[in-house]
């Protein structure tokens, strides 16, 4: 899928439609006088992928005169947690990994600034988890456990975001990642050649130190130029650290 096609801004002209396919998704787009109409169908009802209820859609929003249509991507709204079955870290070692994340697409009118956002559409389905105590914890969706060693090996179709992790073990025993959650709220998604990628996830683990956890740019992975195409979710300029703490003391933990 052509994704430059995708994310362009789209002209329609008042009593026009245009169909836009957004993987799976088919989103019929008609510019009323004074808003649009949006309505989304499976383009293929056949296929193992089970759309996101956000997907279906069927409905009017009064906009204004703007005749613009955008789509940008965007990371799940919730955190996702990657089972890292077998996957284990020596003593002062490292690893760097590449996780395949579903992206979501957010339909703007106009320009892309958070009050022109009418609706946003997942293509793919992904299964609700818990990361944490039962009393404690918080919901996530289930990444699962599939990880790539080299980032060139990875297909992806145009609908996903490639996310490069390195984890640091600075402890003194072995690091077995059983669960991993990344913060979806704290990365930022970068156009790549015909990638897209996402910030890099680096993580250092100590053990019952604790560990720290940073969401940055890579020139390696990101590409020379930092073409960005969605900025965090999260603006709060909370600390990193306060924020994952929590995985830090449950990557032990199975389910």
């Amino acid at each position: 899928m052509n994704i430059s096609e995708l994310l362009k801004k789209h002209k329609i002209l008042p009593g026009e439609t245009h169909l836009i396919n957004i993987g799976c998704v088919q989103l019929s787009a008609t510019r009323e006088t004074e808003g649009w109409r949006l309505v989304t169908t499976d383009s293929c009802p056949d296929d193992d992928i089970h759309l996101s209820e956000e997907a279906t859609l069927a409905d009017y929003f009064q906009t204004g005169k703007s005749n613009s249509l955008l789509i940008a991507p965007a990371l799940p709204a919730k955190p996702l947690v990657f089972k890292g079955t077998g996957l284990n870290v020596l003593p002062s070692h490292s690893i760097t990994l590449f996780l395949k994340i579903p992206l979501a697409f957010q339909i703007y009118f106009s320009k892309i600034q958070p009050e022109n956002l009418l609706r946003e559409i997942s293509y793919k389905r992904l299964s609700n988890t818990w990361f944490g105590e039962p009393d404690g914890g918080e919901p996530a969706f289930a990444l699962g456990s599939e990880y790539y060693l080299n980032m060139k090996e990875i297909f992806i179709n145009g609908l996903e975001a490639i996310c490069p992790v390195n984890i640091k073990n600075s402890s003194n025993s072995i690091l077995m990642v059983q669960r991993l959650i990344i913060r979806t709220e704290n990365i930022t998604l970068y156009k790549n050649e015909d990638k897209i990628v996402t910030s890099l996830v680096q993580i250092e683990h100590k053990g019952d130190e604790g560990g720290s956890v940073e969401y940055r740019y890579s020139k390696v992975y990101n590409g020379e130029k930092q073409e960005i195409l969605a900025s965090p979710r999260n603006t709060s300029g909370n600390s990193l650290l306060n924020i994952n703490f929590h995985f830090i003391k449950n990557i032990y933990r199975s389910e």
